[in-house]
C-alpha cells in the first residue's frame, strides 16, 4: 500500500481520520448534554440551526447510531492505516508502538479534550453540529434502520423499548432549575416562581385566616358597632352574620357597598339588600385549584369549611396573590412585622397564634409542620394537654419553653435552636 500511496499522504489522512473521530465524540456529548428547553425555545423564535437539532432529538436512537457508525467507522479505519504504515517503519515493533501511540492519540484529542469542550459548550457545538448530522441522518436513513431494527429487539427482550416514556421534568426538579438559576434571574422574580410552584402542595387551611380571627358585621350589634367596623376594615369583604360566625348569612363586598349607601343612612337592611350569597370551600382545596375556582366562579372570598360543614376559617384572593408575589398589602406587612418574633439573647419570643409556615419562611427555620397550622397547636399536639408555664419540650430542631397561656390556648413561647444531644425536660 505504501508502494502506491506516499507516507505522508497517508499521515495526512490518519490526522483528517483522528479529526472526524473528535468531531463526532465531541458533538455526540454536546447533542446529549445541550439543554432541550433551550433548544425548543430557540426553534420556536426562528433559530433553523435548532430547529434541526430539535428534530434530531426527537429521535435520539438514529442520531445516536449514526454517530457511532461514524465514529467506530473512522477509528477502524485509522488503526487499519496504522498498522500498515507501523508496518512498513518499524515491522512487528513498529506495530506495537504505533498501537501505543494510537491509543494515546485516541484517549486524549479523539475523546477527552472534545467531550470536555463539548460538556462545557454544548449550544455552541450541539447547533452547528446539527446542520450536518440532519442532511447524513436523512440519506442513511434505510441503513440506520436495520440497526435500529435489532437494537429495539434487544431492548424489547430487556423489559424496554425506544420512546416509551416522554422525557418530564418533575415539580422538584423545576424547582432545582429555578434556584440554580439564581445568578440568571431576577432574585424577585425567582421568588413569585417558586411561590407559584408552592401553590400545588398548600391547601387552604396553610394560610386561611382563622375562624377565631375573623371579623365580621354581626346584626345583631348596633349600628354604630357595625359602621366602626366597615371603616377599620382592610380588607375588600367582611362576612355579614348574627351572634356567631357560624350562623353566616352572606358576604358584603365594601366597594360597591359604599358606592351605593351612604353610612349616615346605614342599617342592616341595607347590608342584607347588598349581601351576597356565602362561597363555601374544604378547607383541604390545594391553592393552584382553589385560585381556579375563584376565577371559574368569580369569587373573591370563601369561608373554609370542615368534614363537618363547619367553618374554620376566611380565605381571600389576595391571600393567595400574595403567596406568589409576597407581602404587597400595607396592612399584611404591618401584621407579619408585629407577628415577627423579637430576639432576647439566644432564643425568640413568639406568639403562639403565629402560623407555623410564615415563621419558618420568615425566619428561615425549620420548625416541623405536620397536622398542627399555629404554634399552639404544635404544643397542644405534642403534650396532649394545655401546659403551664415554664413547661419546655423539643420539636425538630428546636426547643419551645411556654412563657404564658390562658384558659384555652397557649399565648406565647420561647423559641431556641437546639443541639442534638439536648434532653427532653417537661415541667408540669
Amino acid at each position: 500500500m505504501s508502494d502506491d500511496i506516499p507516507l505522508e499522504y497517508l499521515f495526512v489522512i490518519l490526522a483528517i481520520l483522528i479529526l472526524l473521530s473528535a468531531f463526532f465524540s465531541g458533538t455526540e456529548t454536546a447533542l446529549m448534554r445541550v439543554n432541550k428547553y433551550r433548544v425548543r425555545h430557540l426553534a420556536k423564535k426562528g433559530n433553523k440551526s435548532a430547529k434541526l437539532a430539535e428534530k434530531l432529538l426527537k429521535k435520539p436512537d438514529k442520531l445516536i447510531a449514526f454517530i457511532l457508525l461514524g465514529t467506530n467507522l473512522v477509528n477502524f479505519i485509522a488503526a487499519s492505516l496504522v498498522g500498515v504504515v507501523s508496518m512498513e517503519i518499524g515491522g512487528p515493533t513498529g506495530v506495537v508502538i504505533g498501537t501505543i501511540l494510537l491509543t494515546a492519540v485516541v484517549l486524549l484529542f479523539c475523546e477527552s479534550i472534545p467531550k470536555t469542550v463539548a460538556a462545557i459548550f454544548p449550544e455552541k457545538i450541539a447547533l452547528p453540529a446539527s446542520r450536518i448530522y440532519h442532511p447524513l441522518v436523512k440519506f442513511t436513513q434505510p441503513f440506520l434502520a436495520i440497526i435500529n431494527f435489532f437494537t429495539n429487539m434487544v431492548l424489547k427482550l430487556l423489559g424496554s423499548g425506544p420512546n416509551e416514556q416522554e422525557e418530564k421534568i418533575s415539580v422538584d426538579e423545576l424547582r432545582t432549575i429555578i434556584t440554580d438559576g439564581l445568578t440568571k434571574t431576577a432574585f424577585d422574580r425567582q421568588n413569585i416562581m417558586m411561590g407559584v410552584l408552592d401553590l400545588g402542595s398548600m391547601t387552604v387551611e396553610d394560610i386561611m385566616l382563622p375562624h377565631n380571627e375573623v371579623v365580621g358585621i354581626d346584626l345583631n350589634e348596633p349600628k354604630e358597632e357595625c359602621i366602626k367596623i366597615i371603616q377599620k376594615n382592610f380588607h375588600s369583604s367582611l362576612p355579614v352574620y348574627e351572634d356567631v360566625l357560624d350562623n353566616l348569612k352572606g358576604v358584603l363586598y365594601l366597594n360597591e357597598f359604599l358606592k351605593n349607601v351612604d353610612l349616615d343612612s346605614f342599617n342592616n337592611d341595607l347590608i342584607k339588600q347588598h349581601m351576597r350569597k356565602p362561597y363555601f370551600i374544604p378547607e383541604t382545596t390545594s391553592l393552584s385549584q382553589q385560585l381556579v375556582e375563584f376565577k371559574s366562579k368569580k369569587q373573591k372570598t370563601a369561608f373554609a369549611v370542615d368534614e363537618y360543614g363547619n367553618i374554620q376559617g376566611l380565605i381571600t384572593i389576595e391571600d393567595i396573590f400574595e403567596e406568589i408575589v409576597g407581602d404587597y398589602l400595607e396592612e399584611t406587612q404591618k401584621i407579619n412585622k408585629e407577628m415577627k418574633p423579637k430576639k432576647i439573647k439566644d432564643y425568640y419570643v413568639v406568639s403562639a397564634s403565629s402560623n407555623i409556615r410564615v415563621l419558618n419562611k420568615m425566619m428561615n427555620w425549620d420548625i416541623p409542620i405536620d397536622e398542627a397550622k399555629t404554634i399552639n397547636g404544635a404544643v397542644l399536639e405534642n403534650l396532649g394537654y394545655i401546659p403551664e408555664e415554664g413547661t419546655d419540650f423539643r420539636l425538630g430542631g428546636y426547643i419551645i419553653e411556654i412563657l404564658s397561656t390562658k384558659e384555652n390556648a397557649v399565648e406565647k413561647v420561647k423559641i431556641k435552636k437546639t443541639d442534638d444531644d439536648y434532653e427532653l425536660k417537661v415541667v408540669s
